[in-house]
């Protein structure tokens, strides 16, 4: 392939300076007049553009490809072909990847499992969009100044394999042997459980510090994958907990059909594996390690910017002294991609709510107080710390006792943290807490969720903003939300009051019945018996960007619904 020289145009992009090549593509560091901005251009083999074939399918894949809009997916800006050269343009990062990370030493179980959750959250959402990645490898997960990880180069080995089996032969699987699946080694039809395997050998890699196979030549560690027995993880580190070992000879069993079905399988069994491990351990040293987990959610109108939230959060554990700062109990951090993408219907995936830009529906003024309250299940005014809440501090957010109230703060717009007490099962309750929004933000959204299973990552959520909009929802085993007010869309109530001082928040969560309360009156109430027991917890969301939240939580009650 020609190298471009620096200060030649690639269409409407400036070479700046060749930053890496492999054997089925070069990347660019390019400048872009338009945007005044540094981008990176992955440029494909010339050859490809000579074939009219190439030409078709990368319009058509290249599109795709671009439409794939998540926080841990590099974007895709553009793509075209210039002079014989196709080519991508992406956001360019200056910082490295998981190679070099973990090339660099060994990784602590915290950044394994915040890595590795990034990066199985990526790859379902482009599974869920029918897009298989057939190259994935550390090398093609880079991570910024921030330590966040962006999973690139999707398609470009189905792309070459569209255009030339000679390309794909020697470069696509020839150049990545140690990640490779035994089905694909073989040349055979390969779907989402390819991407499984070699996801299982980046976690098994993550974790011991080696890849399984070894061998002096390609050829022969291609062999390995098809045939030679793997070696147990425990093998190579013998202090790998039995649960974190289990989970990676599933991933990596021989068999597509023996793996798990989905990175979101595979991610789920992760995040029981650190709880079992943790709660082995004794309860003094229990220590649990929040999550994240992204979502596809719709936009909002603009005259009346809201939250459509495709969210969920684990409950987990983690090995002690692996994640020092980080307390029992349940705690979820998610991170939102907040445009709509081009299509979001697929085989696997139901869409998220959509919004419409029709004006919010105005709620009827009706005052009803809860009257069906039965016996105190639960009560925490925090001044005891009797009731452990799930606590944590990084750059990102933090969950603090302050005082004798619980206090969350968020330091990044578009994210919603939630954190619950203890990890106890509660069915037919009434749930009431009093927040005080700190920094007067309009569109800082907080409530209660309930009857969370932890089995699947299902859950009720109820919340509003103090700008008066409000929504009660479900959300269907962390992949899709379902809003039941509104005919799918946020409400805005005239109970709720205006930028108030503090609220008290209410919720009925049984019976077949979600109700929100404000202050009292009732906000809302719709019929849903889906999940009928779970766990509580509180949420806020920082808003759409607004790069801060900061709310205060006290005198937490769970009552008996009568």
């Amino acid at each position: 392939m020609d190298t471009l020289q620096p200060g030649q145009m690639l269409g409407p992009y400036r070479i700046i300076s060749q930053v890496g090549q492999g054997g089925m593509a070069t990347v660019y560091k390019a400048y872009q007049p338009s945007m005044d901005r540094n981008v990176a251009i992955k440029v494909l083999p010339r050859q490809l553009a000579e074939s009219p074939e190439f030409a078709a399918r990368f319009q058509q894949e290249a599109r795709i490809i671009a439409r794939l809009e998540h926080p841990h997916i590099l974007p895709v800006f553009d793509f075209g072909e210039s002079d014989g050269v196709t080519y991508f343009v992406m956001r360019y990062l200056e910082a490295g990847t998981l190679k070099t990370k973990m090339e660099a030493g060994p990784l602590s179980l915290n950044e394994i499992d915040r890595l590795f959750t990034q990066l199985a959250e990526a790859l379902n959402y482009a599974h869920g969009h029918g897009i298989i990645h057939r190259d994935l490898k550390p090398a093609n997960a880079l991570i910024d100044e921030s330590g966040n990880l962006f999973l690139t180069d999707f398609g470009i080995a189905k792309l070459l394999e569209s255009a030339s089996p000679r390309l794909t032969q020697t470069d696509a699987i020839m150049g990545t042997p140690a990640y490779i699946s035994p089905e694909q080694a073989r040349a055979e039809t390969v779907n989402q459980r390819s991407d499984i395997y070699s996801l299982g050998i980046i976690l098994y890699e993550m974790v011991t510090g080696s890849v399984p196979f070894v061998a002096d030549t390609p050829l022969a560690v291609i062999l390995k994958h098809i045939s030679d027995p793997l070696p147990p993880p425990s093998i190579v580190k013998k202090d790998i907990p039995q649960p974190i070992e289990r989970v990676i000879l599933k991933a990596l069993a021989k068999e597509p059909d023996d793996r798990y079905a989905t990175a979101s399988e595979f991610l789920s069994a992760w995040k029981r594996a650190l709880e079992e491990t943790e709660t082995a351990r004794p309860s003094s040293d229990r220590i649990s390690t929040p999550a994240s987990r992204a979502g596809t959610v719709a936009s909002v109108p603009q005259a009346a910017p809201q939250p459509a939230r495709g969210r969920t959060g684990w409950v987990v554990g983690c090995l002690a002294l692996a994640c020092l700062g980080f307390s029992v109990a349940g705690i979820g951090i998610l991170f939102f991609n907040w445009q709509t993408p081009a299509f979001l219907t697929s085989p696997t995936i139901t869409p998220f709510p959509t919004h419409t830009s029709a004006p919010p529906t105005i709620m009827p003024t009706e005052t009803i107080a809860p009257n069906n309250i039965g016996a105190t299940l639960l009560e925490d005014d925090f001044s005891q710390n009797d009731v452990v809440w799930g606590t944590l501090t990084n750059t990102d957010n933090s969950i603090e006792y302050d005082g004798e109230a619980l206090r969350v703060k968020i330091f990044k717009d578009n994210w919603y943290v939630w954190t619950t007490p203890n990890n106890e099962t509660y069915q037919n309750i009434h749930v009431e807490i009093t927040a005080v929004n700190n920094d007067n933000q309009p569109n800082t959204a907080f409530g209660i969720l309930c009857n969370h299973q932890e089995a699947d990552e299902s859950y009720y959520y109820m919340g509003f903003t103090p700008s008066g909009e409000y929504v009660i929802a479900k959300s269907e085993t962390g992949q899709t939300d379902l809003f039941l007010t509104n005919n799918d869309q946020w409400a805005v109530s005239d109970l709720v009051p205006k930028n108030a001082a503090s609220y008290r928040v209410g919720a009925d969560c049984g019976n077949g019945v979600l109700s929100l309360y404000v202050d009292g009156k009732l906000i809302d109430s719709v019929n849903d018996n889906t999940y009928t027991s779970g766990i509580v917890g509180l949420f806020i969301w920082s808003g759409d960007n607004i790069p801060t939240a900061d709310a205060t939580f006290d005198d937490f009650i769970v009552s008996s619904l009568k």
